[in-house]
């Protein structure tokens, strides 16, 4: 074997493994659109509401953004497992209480109303980078 035919199967090899890798990186998660990163606190009546899902849905259809409020009613969107944020654009907002098991207990009702949750009339335009969207739901 001659140095000019090793280097020409070392040439190869680099390419293949070069394509391997752009396909790799290129293929990854090229169905996810732009993403603005989204966060703020729900409040019901004043008060932190905590174990609310918070759901950005794109006007243009899709995937919602969602979370899920903590103790001091503080959440961050994720779109899919690994990337936060939810799509770029007019939104349409559902804010609903998470159940144990998808029902309210006995007795008890959601909180929510409907204009918040699956009859929801709150928007928000979602900016690439960051936003800070803060909702204070009222009751009565």
């Amino acid at each position: 074997m001659s140095m000019k035919s090793n280097l020409s199967k070392r040439q190869v090899t680099g390419a293949i493994v070069l394509m391997a890798c752009l396909h790799l990186v290129g293929c990854g998660r090229g169905d996810i659109p732009e993403l603005g990163y989204v966060e703020g606190t729900v409040k019901i009546d004043g008060q932190p509401a905590a174990g609310k899902i918070v759901q950005f849905y794109s006007d243009e259809g899709g995937r919602a953004g969602t979370g899920v409020t903590d103790e001091e009613g503080y959440y961050y969107l994720t779109y899919v497992d690994g990337e936060e944020g939810t799509k770029v654009g007019p939104s349409t907002v559902r804010i609903v209480t998470e159940w144990p098991d998808g029902e309210p207990p006995a007795g008890e009702s959601d909180p929510i109303p409907p204009k918040y949750n699956s009859k929801s009339d709150l928007t928000r335009d979602v900016q690439p980078g960051n936003n800070t969207f803060d909702f204070d739901l009222e009751t009565k």
